[in-house]
């Protein structure tokens, strides 16, 4: 493919993107624009863009879309991509990428970051000993080996948690459209979805949001979750009903932890705050130096290989 003539960046801001990789970029093109999202300007500059490179929260809807006539790319700057309309975009010759895999490593250690934290109370430890309080009488935790871990969606993130599951001497089942043949053979089993929850002592959500997952996690499969159950969620909140999921942990049935706290509404945030088998972190699975690395040399190499004919990571 021959040089394209103009990059639209959507809610993205040029001091954010690091130098190297921006120039990488900009090279590509004869034209580059950075513009927000909801700015007058916004359809105007998009009519002659022949790519639009957002962030995983930028609206790409059909209006957007029919307006940038010669529009042949989306890259998103995420793993996510449920903001853009990426079937209409299909339906309009227009290739929608996202970042593969970029932060499956990151991810998967944060999951059991947060797992042996909350089975062996490494924080209530830390705090008791600050106050010179060395007993440990208090103190009995659990140990994962032979323990069920339930897989839902097993991708690059869940497959590498099933992976390291079955590392540590977990019993690892998973609930996944199709068989994982690489996580088969190191024996994982893959099980409906109502057993997943019925059956596993912790679980790991780990599907993309759209049109059919989202509420994947109703009430009703809430009500099938094991008694203290932990339930880890760092894929998007609108998976699960969390109001359902909030008041099974309310009454101390199950532990509840997520880390996509930006993308909820603040007043069901503090909610969730409120409650002790609630645990809530920033956003912060995903960032670590090798992700984020991984992250903009993605990012690039997409629109490299999209001018080179030969796209990659894309979603629709």
């Amino acid at each position: 493919m021959s040089m394209l003539l103009k990059v639209v960046f959507i809610d993205q801001k040029e001091k954010d993107i690091p130098a190297p990789y921006l120039q990488r970029i900009k090279k590509l093109f004869k034209k580059h624009i950075f513009i927000a999202r909801d700015d007058k300007q916004i359809y105007k500059q998009v009519e002659d863009a022949d790519v639009l490179l957002v962030t995983i929260t930028t609206k790409v809807d059909k209006q957007l879309i029919d307006v940038a006539k010669k529009l042949k790319y989306i890259g998103v700057c995420s793993t996510a991509f449920d903001a853009i309309d990426a079937k209409y975009a299909r339906s309009k010759k227009i290739s929608v990428c996202n970042l593969g895999g970029y932060s499956t490593e990151a991810v998967s250690e944060f999951f059991f970051a947060t797992l042996f934290e909350q089975v062996r109370e490494l924080e209530r430890g830390k705090n008791q000993a600050r106050k010179e309080d060395y007993g440990f009488s208090n103190f009995l935790g659990i140990e994962l080996k032979d323990k069920v871990l339930g897989v839902i969606g097993a991708g690059k993130i869940g497959s590498r948690i099933a992976e390291i599951g079955l590392g540590i001497g977990m019993k690892v089942i998973y609930f996944s459209r199709k068989n994982k043949p690489t996580i088969d053979k190191r024996g994982a089993k893959k099980k409906p979805l109502d057993e997943i929850l019925s059956k596993s002592d912790f679980i790991s959500l780990n599907l993309a949001l759209n049109k059919e997952t989202k509420n994947f996690i109703s009430k009703n499969k809430i009500n099938l979750l094991k008694k203290n159950c932990i339930f880890i969620n760092l894929a998007p909140p609108p998976l699960i009903d969390q109001e359902a999921i909030m008041e099974k942990a309310k009454k101390g049935n199950i532990v509840y932890i997520f880390d996509h706290s930006d993308d909820m509404d603040k007043k069901l945030v503090k909610k969730f705050l409120g409650v002790k088998n609630c645990i809530v972190y920033p956003l912060i699975a995903f960032r670590t130096e090798g992700a984020n690395t991984a992250r903009w040399e993605t990012f690039t190499s997409n629109v490299e290989y999209l001018v080179k004919g030969k796209l990659q990571n894309v979603v629709n």
